[in-house]
């Protein structure tokens, strides 16, 4: 990359990023709610008028981006307050772990939310008004739903008729700092709709395993985060920076929120504000999506996720034998996945785990594949390195694997097929969800919830394109063999991938799915006004 010109450092000044409608986009946006629990609620509208008068009155309990920024604030100031160590393990991927002392601490700061958010499918929106504007959404995912765009994800034919939960008209999610407030407050929403005629037709609640934030499998999960370029107050980044900004840490301080965490302008995200441009500090265009009432508005995706814990350790039995000599078990799922089960990448830590840097957020994400990485000073007054080598250069993945499943949704700085640097930037998506069941269930896995500004273009192309493909983003890879689908007809569900080492190329394969959706919806999370004026009309 050239090194920025002094026009280019105006970009990156507060006055100069975009000021967000902290009053009009909804909190599970921009910043994310990120509480250690969570209930989605699904619905259907039985009577358009009496949801319509529903809609006006749920705006009252929808959290805003201004009132969870501010929540944010408390929890930054009260970590802040811990150790270097206490605040690597309380914050990571830009959220942070409120469970059990943890929860206690931030409950004792003031810091004891229960926060709500709605969004609608593209059918529910006919439903509730005739303003000619639905019709301008132009996400074809968004227009057919997710049960329709099934098959294109890579689910298994016919899998949609055993869903527990298919395209509802509304989404409300629900999240809380207590499990008894979650649960309070979800009941409260129930009641509000259902007298409304809004009918509830699946209830389900998330919640940390852990204070590391585990999922099922036993990876810890949000790691890497985009951060989101903005300002919700004249002074204030929505996403901290933790780079020191002189001249010989740039383009790096202009371009990380924390190191390696890709600064991605707003309008990937939400509609009505500028998205990338060919160069990633620069704002790009801003793109029509939808209606003018559509700003402030995001997709959201959510997408029930059954995790198989026994067959994912079946699959790790059988493709170690595929493996080559010398490759542990531990070693192939760090692999698979890109990262240790601490977070520890594979990138800064090739051949064992290391705690310490896996819940480390400000040198956890600090790599990226293309080329080496150097030690930034960061404003905390420490660098990168401490501790741990920085990650070197891995163009081909002899170190992380092209096909290990960080990689195959972010290519960070190597090449991809799409067009490097700038693809990774618009490919990006927030993920907001958390595991449902507990670790004895037979029925356990992800509730897995993503906000993007085009659905086709960033969740369908990461599933399809890249995790569901054996080639893309770059070869020789082969299919993302922890998430990822095989679609192909005629191939059997069969997912395979190459791997790289000092002793050849070695052919490994995944015989059967061990994720699977059973469940799932498309839906526009709108603008407080748009909620009000528009589907409250």
């Amino acid at each position: 990359m050239t090194m920025p010109g002094p026009r280019r450092a105006e970009q990156v000044r507060p006055d100069t990023e975009p000021m967000l409608d902290a009053d009009e986009i909804q909190g599970n946006v921009v910043p994310g709610f990120l509480k250690p629990h969570l209930a989605v609620l699904a619905f259907t509208i039985a009577d358009p008028a009496a949801a319509r008068r529903w809609c006006r009155l749920v705006a009252d309990h929808v959290t805003t981006l201004r009132h969870a920024m501010g929540s944010r604030e408390r929890v930054r100031s009260l970590i802040a307050s811990r150790t270097a160590a206490k605040l690597n393990a309380l914050e990571a991927g830009g959220s942070f772990r409120a469970t059990g002392e943890v929860g206690a601490l931030l409950v004792e700061g003031g810091v004891d939310d229960t926060w709500t958010s709605v969004a609608f499918s593209h059918e529910a929106m006919g439903k509730l008004t005739d303003d000619p504007g639905v019709d301008e959404f132009a996400d074809r995912g968004f227009v057919l739903g997710m049960t329709a765009r099934s098959g294109a994800l890579g689910d298994p034919a016919g899998s949609t008729d055993g869903w527990v939960v298919r395209d509802p008209d509304v989404l409300l999610v629900v999240a809380a700092d207590r499990e008894e407030n979650l649960r309070r407050h979800a009941e409260d929403m129930v009641a509000l709709a259902e007298s409304h005629a809004v009918r509830l037709v699946y209830r389900e609640e998330g919640h940390k395993l852990d204070e590391v934030g585990r999922e099922h499998f036993g990876f810890q999960d949000g790691v890497s985060q985009p951060g989101v370029r903005g300002r919700y107050a004249p002074d204030r980044f929505v996403t901290p920076r933790h780079v020191v900004d002189d001249a010989d840490q740039r383009p790096e301080a202009w371009l990380y929120g924390r190191p390696g965490q890709h600064l991605v302008w707003p309008g990937e995200f939400v509609f009505g504000y500028p998205g990338q441009g060919s160069d990633p500090i620069l704002a790009g265009s801003t793109a029509s999506r939808g209606p003018a009432w559509s700003r402030n508005g995001s997709y959201l995706v959510f997408r029930r996720l059954r995790q198989d814990v026994a067959g994912f350790h079946e699959f790790l039995d059988h493709a170690v034998t595929q493996a080559g000599p010398g490759v542990t078990r531990d070693k192939l799922a760090a692999d698979v996945v890109g990262r240790w089960p601490s977070g520890a990448p594979v990138a800064r830590t090739p051949t064992r785990d290391v705690p310490e840097l896996g819940v480390d957020a400000l040198r956890n994400d600090h790599f990226g594949f293309g080329s080496d990485s150097r030690t930034l000073r960061l404003t905390d007054g420490s660098t990168t390195n401490g501790l741990y080598p920085e990650a070197g250069a891995d163009p081909v993945g002899l170190v992380c694997p092209q096909f290990a499943h960080i990689r195959k949704v972010n290519s960070r700085t190597a090449p991809n097929d799409a067009g490097g640097l700038t693809a990774s930037f618009t490919r990006r998506i927030l993920r907001r969800g958390l595991p449902y069941g507990k670790p004895t269930d037979e029925d356990r896995g992800l509730l897995f919830l993503s906000v993007q500004a085009s659905i086709v273009d960033q969740f369908e192309f990461l599933n399809t394109r890249w995790m569901g493909d054996r080639t893309n983003p770059r070869a020789p890879g082969g299919h993302d063999l922890f998430i990822g689908q095989n679609g192909q007809p005629g191939e059997d569900r069969v997912r395979s991938a190459t791997l790289l080492r000092p002793d050849g190329a070695h052919p490994v394969t995944a015989p059967r799915d061990y994720v699977t959706a059973t469940g799932g919806g498309y839906f526009f999370v709108p603008s407080l006004s748009a909620l009000r004026d528009v589907l409250g009309s």
